[in-house]
Parts: C-alpha cells; sequence; structure tokens
C-alpha cells in the first residue's frame, strides 16, 4: 500500500491525466515537446510536518513544482498556447482541491519564470513553472 505522500502526488498527476498536454514525473528535461504541450510534476520534500498533540497525527504541506512548457511558431502563438496550458491545468486540479480524499486541501499559486525552456527546439518554446501546494495528514507514522 503506498504511502500518504506517494497517494498525494499519484492523485496530483492523476487528476492531470484528462489534460491534452504529455505528463511527466520527475523527468529531466529536454524531452520533445509535444503539440498539446508538456506538463513535469516536481514535488519537492514534504519537510517535517506538523504534529498535532495528542491525536497522533502529523500535518504536512508541500509545494510542488508543475512546469509546463508549450511550442509556437511565433512569440504570440507560444504566449497564448501557454496561457492556455495553465488556465487548463489550474481549471482541472481546482475542480477538486481534495484530489478525491487524497489531500486536505490543494491551492494553485501564481504562474513564476515564463522563459525559453532549454530543450531541444527552444527558440520555439515557452515555459512556466505553476507552483501548488498541497496540505494532508499522516499518521504519526510519517511512511504511512
Amino acid at each position: 500500500m503506498p504511502s500518504t505522500h506517494e497517494t498525494a502526488i499519484t492523485a496530483l498527476v492523476a487528476a492531470l491525466a484528462p489534460h491534452s498536454a504529455r505528463v511527466l514525473r520527475e523527468a529531466e528535461l529536454p524531452h520533445a515537446c509535444p503539440a498539446e504541450g508538456l506538463v513535469n510534476v516536481q514535488p519537492a520534500d514534504p519537510g517535517e510536518g506538523e504534529q498535532h498533540l495528542g491525536t497522533g497525527t502529523r500535518e504536512f504541506e508541500r509545494d510542488i513544482d508543475l512546469e509546463c512548457v508549450v511550442q509556437g511558431s511565433d512569440a504570440e502563438e507560444r504566449d497564448a498556447g501557454l496561457d492556455v496550458l495553465l488556465q487548463g491545468v489550474a481549471a482541472l486540479l481546482l475542480a477538486d482541491r481534495s484530489l478525491g480524499g487524497a489531500v486536505t486541501y490543494l491551492r494553485v499559486n501564481a504562474p513564476q519564470g515564463t522563459d525559453v525552456v532549454p530543450m531541444d527546439g527552444a527558440e520555439s518554446l515557452k515555459g512556466a513553472v505553476l507552483p501548488v501546494t498541497i496540505y494532508y495528514e499522516t499518521p504519526d507514522n510519517p511512511m504511512e
């Protein structure tokens, strides 16, 4: 049985599955960017977590960077494509902030760092990081 930590990340990836963009998890870029775009899920370490005294539970706040990349023939097409990709990803995640009960709450933050991406065909790519924070509880054993 997967840990609560793994269940939360797996649920986030599953929530993105209906998007037409290719969804990867912790992939080493560069990858070829498909026409529909690319979303690379990069979870940070969950940290220590807050202990709820007397309850036997710990509460975690975990940041996850969603590296979003699109391809376009000119700057206008790349700008529009990235905006559509970011909106679509956010809409999927905000449709169920509990990720099917895998987390207590999910927060989507403002996109950061719209840049040219160091991948094959970089002159036609544009990307941004969409930071997401998930909140969830585990039993006192952090491996559960």
